[in-house]
């Protein structure tokens, strides 16, 4: 039996599009890069060039659909985001489009709204009102700089306590090509702690495969407290935004009727969730870490991987502690901390001061 033309095309499509999805190993990027595609296959032209492996004739109708988003008023990093996603379709189908061509007619790259880091007191407002869960995230966020998308695949086997400085290590993207070691504050090992014990009180089984994070539940469900799920990155957000417009440190966009923009393309002084991205990152530039302890902190890739840091964690931990007063949000917590390191301090001295009245004793006798 011979298949219609239409249902060819549309099953040549869909294995097409399935390809396209297998190729994306991020689940955030895949959600970007479908949306962008989308959009294009729209454009009245696109259809025509589904099957066409020509890639001029392909780049041609790049372009115009880029020059149509121009007028719509896209700006530069909107329209890239379409263009990546359409090359890396065209990719799968081994069409090898010319990127550089076609970002000649990208529109010149402008900061829509300047954006800056939460400062201690706006974080000390969302802790204010957070619950046990969403504290935890929000000291985790601030004192790790750790992505938001990494958050729902940590595990309790990915953190180790350091005990004699009270704070945990975290492997973040564990097993992956991203795999990166970072650590969090005393304040924000604390917290972990009473949120991991709030779910064992209410009957949750912890193991080493149990996420650090977990999806909200009902305390009266003991079958939703024994099924553990994944919070999902979204969730996070949706919370995050959720405190900072209750706190008034977000203004709640109400959108007039018949206007073009959704809530999410609106851009806020303050990023959601790169705002503590951003804390953590000035934080750690004012404590004087060294750059490149700093960048393997934040899970960067080093231009020149330096072994020194690369391979022994302690030279980390060792820059980590630089910051830690200054990661620390609440200021009583800095205080006991502050008096902490001035114990030790005192105890260091005494002992200097107990070692020398022992050398003059010994000098006298000699004499």
């Amino acid at each position: 039996m011979k298949l219609k033309p239409e249902f060819q095309e549309k099953q040549s499509r869909k294995i097409n599009l399935d390809l396209f999805e297998q190729s994306i190993r991020s689940v955030y990027t895949g959600k970007v890069y479908r949306t962008c595609l989308k959009k294009y296959f729209e454009f009245p032209s696109s259809l025509k060039f589904i099957h066409v492996t020509d890639p001029r004739k392909i780049e041609d109708n790049v372009i115009q659909f880029v020059i149509s988003l121009k007028k719509q008023g896209k700006g530069f990093s909107a329209i890239h985001n379409y263009v990546s996603a359409i090359c890396k379709y065209y990719r799968t189908k081994r069409v090898y489009l010319n990127t550089k061509h076609i970002n000649e007619y990208l529109p010149e790259f402008r900061r829509s709204k300047k954006d800056r880091p939460y400062t201690y007191e706006e974080i000390h407002r969302l802790l204010d009102i957070a619950d046990e869960r969403m504290r935890t995230m929000i000291l985790l966020l601030a004192s790790t700089g750790i992505r938001i998308g990494a958050i729902p695949g940590l595990r309790l086997r990915n953190i180790e306590k350091v005990s004699e400085l009270d704070i945990y290590k975290i492997t973040v993207y564990e097993n992956t090509n991203d795999e990166y070691i970072t650590f969090c504050t005393p304040e924000c090992a604390k917290a972990i702690d009473e949120y991991l014990k709030m779910r064992k009180q209410y009957g949750e089984k912890l193991t080493e495969s149990s996420f650090l994070i977990r999806e909200q539940f009902d305390v009266r469900d003991p079958f939703k407290i024994s099924r553990s799920k994944e919070v999902k990155a979204n969730t996070i957000t949706r919370k995050l935004i959720d405190l900072a417009e209750r706190t008034l440190i977000r203004q709640k966009e109400v959108l007039v009727e018949g206007s073009n923009k959704k809530r999410s393309e609106i851009r806020k002084e303050v990023p959601a969730a790169h705002g503590m991205r951003k804390f953590f990152t000035n934080k750690l530039i004012e404590s004087d870490v060294k750059a490149e302890a700093r960048w393997l902190l934040e899970g960067r890739v080093l231009l020149r991987n330096d072994p020194h840091y690369v391979r022994q964690d302690s030279n980390l931990l060792e820059e980590y502690q630089k910051a830690i007063d200054n990661l620390t949000i609440d200021p009583a917590n800095r205080l006991q901390r502050t008096i902490q390191v001035l114990k030790v301090e005192k105890s260091r001295i005494d002992e200097i001061e107990a070692k020398i009245l022992k050398l003059q004793k010994i000098h006298r006798r000699t004499r």
